[in-house]
């Protein structure tokens, strides 16, 4: 097996959600405020962690076992528990490294096993989310924690895999010596990849044929 390592983003990919954070927003009706603030964003008016800290803002004093349950229950993508277990037998381990928050990463490693995950923290207290962000995964900036995570693991870049489904990952793309897109948000994807996908059912066969 010539892969050390699989580094997966995790939404669009292990679970079928590809935004978290509009989920919340949805659901604790700050949907309009989400929309707002990520237009703010892409239109450059406001930083990524200007726009993290607008987003934790409006669901601050919401109870923090709510919004774990509502991102429980999002369904996992075909093939992810199996591939979970997969790796496991195999002896591969794999880390999780998203954009997203840590309340949804964070049960998405324990479920599935991973090694270690990396994502951005949203801040609590005595079980209320108090409306801060600590960004530890920018938005475009996979590519320098790629590099940090395979320098941690001390493997060669080379016998690493990195998976993911959006323009954001093509930077963890270009720092591993494979590749391989779920269900590909746009053809850039695809073609920075060195496979593609539906999901996760036949990923461990894709592993086998490396």
């Amino acid at each position: 097996m010539p892969i050390d390592l699989i580094i997966f983003d995790v939404d669009g990919v292990l679970k079928q959600v590809v935004d978290p954070y509009m989920l919340l927003h949805r659901h604790f009706g700050t949907e309009e405020e989400g929309r707002r603030h990520f237009r703010a964003f892409r239109n450059g008016h406001i930083t990524y962690h200007e726009f993290a800290q607008l987003d934790a803002w409006s669901w601050r004093g919401q109870r923090v076992d709510e919004a774990k349950a509502i991102l429980r229950r999002t369904p996992y993508m075909p093939g992810a528990l199996d591939a979970a277990a997969g790796l496991q037998d195999l002896g591969i381990p794999f880390v999780l490294l998203s954009s997203g928050f840590d309340l949804n990463v964070a049960q998405v490693a324990s479920d599935l096993g991973a090694a270690d995950w990396r994502a951005n923290i949203l801040h609590q207290d005595r079980g209320r989310i108090v409306g801060r962000m600590t960004v530890r995964v920018p938005y475009g900036g996979k590519g320098p924690l790629v590099r940090e995570i395979i320098q941690r693991w001390g493997v060669d870049p080379d016998r690493v895999l990195a998976v993911g489904d959006s323009e954001t990952d093509i930077r963890m793309f270009e720092q591993t010596g494979h590749a391989l897109a779920v269900r590909p948000r746009s053809e850039a994807v695809s073609q920075a990849a060195d496979a593609v996908l539906p999901d996760l059912t036949d990923f461990i066969p894709f592993l086998n044929s490396i």
